[in-house]
């Protein structure tokens, strides 16, 4: 039995390994890898998924490693950002519309759904979806069929429906949230990306990558990061996830001027502090350290100070007090 794990864990290694070399990779934390074995159990079915995670965190890059290892691969991967198309024109947009529909319709417009063939109809930030518009997709959900704007003829959906948000669609029931019907049809298979600054063993993975990647477009000689700048990207909060990191390492290898890239590269917005300005007091690191330790911890048990103080290994009353002086109190709180 052990040989057999071992030989079929191997086999997963293999396959995220040429997946990586074509570019679709998360990362190698032990939560991004629960992300990616989610992503090939989900592959093999048909059923919708819903991503969700911060701005920024790889929604659309785990939508397109689903695709390429799904049955489907070989059909288009069509991705849509609803929240980039106005309204009025998000419906013929994805479903298209005939000729003379509405004024400047002069010929038929196939939309995305019909596009994306027999591959992967991704609809990014569907949260910002109208309700109108919900209730057409609910449609095509559960009758796999939709109208083109001004037809009369429904066009059978073919393709897989994979959708994304950093909302928490959840809880935005009522009358100008998103509708809850749709929210179930939509999460039967859910997988939730976590932020990049709950997994700093991505960080230095992440970097060498888009590194190489960076600087393969480039004619410059870069070796690698230095040790300093290793770091402060450790260090970093990394509030835009992993579009962040990409970005701010492929500005540093067009800013950079040695062949190791220092921190000043990766954050030129620190570069004018002074030197006396970058080393802060010992006691306001370790205040800095203790917030960031209590956010963490009241972010795990949900808010609830007693779990937290557990966590923390201090009692109630001393968690109280370091939350009121790091300014985590809102207002006033009952014990628990």
């Amino acid at each position: 039995m052990d040989e057999f794990l071992r030989r079929i864990e191997a086999g997963r290694r293999t396959t995220n390994a040429e997946l990586r070399l074509k570019g679709h990779f998360l990362g190698e934390s032990p939560a991004i890898q629960h992300v990616e074995d989610l992503l090939h159990r989900y592959a093999r079915h048909d059923m919708p998924v819903l991503i969700t995670g911060e701005t920024g965190s790889g929604k659309e890059v785990a939508a397109r490693l689903l695709h390429q290892i799904s049955p489907r691969s070989s059909e288009p991967f069509v991705s849509v950002n609803c929240a980039a198309i106005p309204a009025e024109l998000l419906e013929s947009e994805i479903f298209g519309h005939e000729k003379g529909a509405f004024t400047g319709a002069q010929r038929r417009h196939l939309g995305y759904a019909e596009r994306a063939g027999k591959g992967t109809l991704f609809l990014d930030e569907i949260g910002d979806m109208p309700l109108s518009l919900q209730a057409k997709m609910l449609r095509l959900i559960e009758e796999g069929s939709f109208h083109r704007v001004g037809g009369e003829a429904p066009v059978t959906l073919c393709a897989r429906i994979v959708t994304a948000t950093h909302r928490d669609l959840a809880v935005r029931g009522g009358a100008t949230g998103f509708r809850e019907d749709l929210y179930f049809r939509l999460a039967v298979l859910p997988v939730e990306i976590p932020p990049l600054r709950q997994r700093p063993e991505d960080i230095d993975w992440l970097m060498d990558r888009f590194l190489e990647n960076a600087v393969s477009r480039s004619d410059t000689r870069i070796r690698g990061f230095s040790a300093l700048a290793e770091e402060a990207a450790l260090a970093h909060p990394w509030p835009g996830n992993v579009r962040e990191l990409r970005n701010r390492v492929e500005r540093a290898v067009a800013l950079s001027t040695s062949e190791w890239i220092m921190p000043c590269d990766l954050f030129p917005d620190r570069a004018a502090r002074t030197v006396s300005a970058s080393f802060a007091p010992l006691a306001d690191v370790r205040d800095a350290a203790e917030r960031r330790q209590i956010e963490r911890a009241l972010e795990e048990t949900g808010g609830q100070i007693a779990k937290a103080a557990g966590l923390l290994a201090i009692s109630r009353t001393t968690l109280w007090e370091k939350m009121t002086r790091f300014g985590l109190v809102e207002g006033p709180r009952s014990g628990s």
